[in-house]
């Protein structure tokens, strides 16, 4: 990983600051909102949603958070290799073939299959690990996940495996971050309580029943159960506008619910490598998509679409430069974008330019990129390449 060099901030053009501050101050709200009893977990998938999968897991174990969630058992194993001993949960697909690497990782995962049940007793025990699995329900997002009736077979063949054990049932939201109408998730939630229910008429013990993400941890108190899962909010970014909206509607009509005071996790900066003129009528970057119309000094900036600034943001966004907003002018390149900075004073190379984050008075956020380009916040952060070196700074 980028992050195992001993890089500084002075030595890089371009870099992403995760702010310790804001990550321990999300951890301790969400904490607040779910109490000591609710096993908490983190989501740390796709490079912890772009932050930086080891940097971000240390700090979240450190400020208290009970398990770390990844998607697939290669970030498992990267857990385990950069030095973390947290509970792991694994959420999305394990193959029977990957066993070997779910007992080495001592982790827990998400079942589903038969044939991979078999395969991870098989590894458990070869390891002198028994395996915790949690069985995926489906209750209408039609994803991942089986019918109650598949599950109940299934945890019967668990029962009668060495290397295995049943340790809870899951199942994720369809639509409880898109809309304000929660009847959808709420019918979800209700097929899970049966389940559970269901379960233990049949004599199945399932220590942890869970099913909540940022949206439900924040907007429901009863779907936190066991555990909850949050992603995004941990980061200290909001699931959506529509999460956002229910939890005033919620205070200000009924006079009460949880307004998380969140505090985003991520900066992304780039330092300028070099300034240039262009004259009236000069063109800028491929395609000639813009043409100056007055005399214009530019900046450019070297990182573009490879590093995660999406192509769709050229002639539309703005940076941050000496606490004033520098639009982009042209389309933006692999490894290059350019900014007007006309308007703005003592701008030389080396100068650092904001593209996520605050400078001054002004902020850039996730939310508006991903308004830009018609998407959502979760997809601006979580593609920045891995190249961008993450920094943890204190505030």
């Amino acid at each position: 990983m980028h992050q195992e060099f001993n890089h500084s901030i002075e030595s890089e053009s371009s870099w992403c600051e995760v702010s310790r501050f804001a990550l321990q101050s999300n951890v301790a709200t969400l904490r607040q909102r779910v109490g000591a009893d609710v096993t908490l977990g983190v989501v740390v998938k796709a490079e912890a949603f772009g932050h930086g999968l080891i940097p971000c897991a240390k700090e979240f174990v450190a400020a208290g958070v009970d398990w770390l969630i990844v998607n697939f058992a290669y970030e498992a194993i990267a857990l385990r290799r950069g030095g973390i001993q947290a509970p792991i949960y694994i959420c999305g697909n394990v193959s029977a073939a990957q066993a070997p690497l779910i007992a080495e990782s001592q982790a827990r995962i998400v079942l589903y299959d038969p044939e991979v049940a078999q395969a991870m007793a098989q590894a458990g025990r070869a390891a002198n690990y028994t395996i915790p699995v949690h069985l995926k329900l489906e209750t209408g997002t039609h994803r991942q996940g089986i019918s109650l009736k598949e599950a109940l077979e299934l945890a019967q063949l668990l029962s009668q495996l060495e290397g295995i054990e049943l340790e809870g049932l899951t199942t994720h939201y369809a639509d409880i971050e898109d809309t304000t109408d929660h009847r959808f998730a709420h019918q979800q939630l209700v097929l899970l309580q049966e389940a559970g229910e269901a379960f233990r008429q049949a004599g199945f013990d399932v220590p942890m029943v869970h099913s909540a993400n940022s949206a439900a941890t924040i907007l429901w108190p009863e779907t936190h159960g066991s555990m909850v899962r949050v992603g995004l909010a941990a980061y200290g970014l909001w699931p959506s506008r529509e999460t956002y909206a229910t939890v005033l509607q919620n205070y200000a009509t009924r006079n009460e619910g949880f307004i998380p005071n969140l505090q985003p996790v991520l900066s992304w900066r780039a330092r300028v490598v070099q300034i240039k003129d262009v004259p009236v009528g000069g063109y800028i970057s491929y395609g000639r998509t813009f043409r100056a119309t007055y005399p214009m000094r530019i900046a450019i900036l070297p990182l573009g679409y490879h590093e995660g600034y999406d192509r769709r943001l050229s002639n539309l966004s703005h940076v941050l430069i000496n606490g004033m907003r520098s639009p982009v002018r042209g389309r933006i390149c692999m490894n290059m974008m350019m900014v007007d900075v006309t308007h703005i004073e003592d701008v030389h190379v080396g100068t650092v330019a904001t593209l996520i984050g605050t400078d001054g008075d002004e902020q850039v956020s996730a939310e508006q990129l991903a308004s830009w380009m018609g998407t959502i916040n979760y997809e601006v952060v979580s593609r920045i390449n891995p190249s961008q070196t993450r920094f943890v700074v204190e505030d």
